[in-house]
């Protein structure tokens, strides 16, 4: 078993199965699980050490009486004949624990074993139902993930953001935002969020060798709404990339007694570090230092009206340095193709993110592409790289996810015969004619399944990209959440094959399949 994916990165990958569309924005998880390789090169997809990579996904299934109940983590096993729902692994250590995410992938303990790292919220026995914030880590191993442990010390109360080495000493690091929405002082001066990194090696009751706030350069630090992690500059330490949400800036005139607020026009989060929604950070000796350099070219390629898009990290160009997947709304203007969403593969350089090589922009109008592009689609969402056909090439696979009315779809972009270490490349697919793109949904011929003339499947591929069976080909795990109007979500495995993904074989289960039942009454 082999995964292409280089270096600890991270998306948030929480699935919302509730019937709802993620759009664009955060939380498509961005989902989100971490890529599959970490920075020694060594395979972050198995949790188990078969050889075999494992899926890992929270689920929220929802109740026609109360609403989205609590999200329920699970994890489905690699084999032989890929994942097999029969070997699964279904969390359940309180009825009430809500498994908010991102699902991290590491080496936390050093045992060699991939461990899960994620954030979840406990509601407490006493009448107010207070509800309490931590990191929990599931020890991988040869029967597979142990049961969730807390994180102890100076990681108690705080919620992991995204993993990687960031003073490259070997041992994993966390970033993490404070639970409870306090200031870094501790007693709520600011009432946000503190943002802090939590370096290890942990020790034996899980705790980090040492703590530092995130060097944000204003009083306020807050969570940011994404953070995602690589080895940008090839200097085997992780560096990070932020974004923030926009605020919704209210109108001058009072609300009407009994209405609602009406909101405004968005106006960027008045907690980002400076006048932008996009930060950057280079990993170093001492960890984490802000990089003002590549910061404007991030926010307007993640850009869109509603503020960033969530980014993701993966080897575009096969050249060992990790580039930066960033979605963006496109160019406005006339034009049905107008807004319709681009990817832009900011490269990764020796001399830092987005100062080596020109960036590539990938748009969905483009050649290969089925040439259908609408405003409000959101072309290249949940983007993610790694091997589909298995011939060393790097691959792309995208979402687009509000198309047809938020059913959605998703793209394979595979890696060029020629150019930059097999790049995807837009202008050599329309000179050869067929480039092997492949867009696929639940309207394929093959694919089980079929779309609601409704709208809101919300079907998209979950990334990272893996090798559940062993063959040296990745494999997409996509997700319909909305799928059934919601009562029922789904997921589709496609199988990597050398001419691309396979629709002859997919294999198709649901939350039910893993013990989790949605409630209809």
């Amino acid at each position: 078993m082999r995964s292409s994916v280089p270096v600890a990165a991270v998306t948030v990958s929480v699935l919302l199965l509730a019937g709802c569309s993620e759009g664009g924005g955060h939380g498509g998880p961005k989902p989100v699980e971490g890529a599959t390789k970490g920075t020694a090169g060594v395979s972050l997809g198995d949790f188990n050490g078969d050889g075999y990579d494992d899926f890992a996904t929270a689920i929220r299934p929802t109740s026609a009486s109360r609403g989205p109940l609590p999200a329920r983590l699970a994890v489905v096993y690699g084999s032989a004949h890929g994942l097999d729902p029969r070997r699964h692994r279904l969390v359940v250590d309180g009825a009430e624990d809500d498994y908010v995410g991102p699902l991290l992938r590491t080496d936390l303990d050093g045992d060699g074993f991939t461990d899960l790292v994620t954030a979840r919220f406990r509601h407490g026995s006493s009448a107010r139902g207070e509800r309490t914030g931590e990191t929990v880590m599931l020890r991988g191993g040869p029967r597979g993930l142990a049961a969730p442990r807390p994180l102890q010390g100076d990681a108690a109360g705080f919620l992991a953001l995204a993993v990687g080495d960031f003073d490259g000493d070997g041992a994993a690091d966390l970033l993490a935002s404070a639970a409870d929405g306090r200031g870094a002082d501790g007693r709520g001066a600011d009432g946000r969020g503190a943002v802090r990194v939590l370096y290890g090696p942990f020790g034996t009751k899980a705790g980090p060798a040492r703590t530092t706030p995130l060097p944000t350069g204003r009083a306020r630090r807050a969570a940011p709404a994404t953070a995602t992690t690589g080895d940008f500059d090839g200097d085997r330490r992780t560096d990070v990339v932020l974004t923030y949400r926009y605020d919704l800036a209210q109108p001058e005139r009072p609300d009407k007694p009994g209405e609602p607020d009406q909101p405004g026009q968005p106006e960027p989060d008045d907690t980002a570090p400076l006048d932008t929604p996009v930060a950057h950070y280079r990993g170093g000796p001492k960890g984490l230092v802000r990089d003002k350099r590549p910061e404007a070219r991030l926010a307007h390629a993640l850009g869109t009206e509603d503020g960033p898009r969530e980014p993701a990290a993966g080897d575009a160009d096969h050249d060992g340095i990790d580039d930066l997947l960033a979605p963006g709304q496109g160019t406005l203007g006339p034009g049905r193709h107008s807004g319709a969403g681009r990817l832009t593969v900011v490269h990764g350089a020796r001399s830092g993110l987005g100062r080596g090589r020109s960036e590539l922009t990938v748009d969905p109008s483009g050649p290969g592409l089925p040439g259908d592009a609408r405003r409000g689609d959101g072309f290249g969402g949940s983007p993610s790289v790694g091997d589909i056909t298995g011939d060393g090439r790097p691959d792309l696979v995208v979402a687009t996810p509000e198309k047809n009315y938020g059913n959605g779809r998703l793209t394979l972009l595979p890696g060029a015969r020629r150019g930059h270490g097999g790049e995807y490349d837009p202008a050599a697919s329309a000179h050869e004619g067929d480039g092997g793109e492949q867009t696929l949904d639940l309207d394929t011929p093959g694919v089980p399944g079929r779309h609601t003339p409704y709208g809101f499947d919300a079907f998209a591929p979950q990334p990272p990209l893996l090798d559940v069976d062993g063959d040296g080909h990745d494999e997409v795990v996509a997700a319909a959440p909305g799928y059934g109007h919601g009562r029922t979500g789904g997921f589709w495995v496609f199988r990597g094959t050398d001419r691309g993904l396979s629709t002859r074989d997919v294999r198709r289960f649901t939350p039910a399949d893993l013990g989790i039942r949605f409630r209809t009454a």
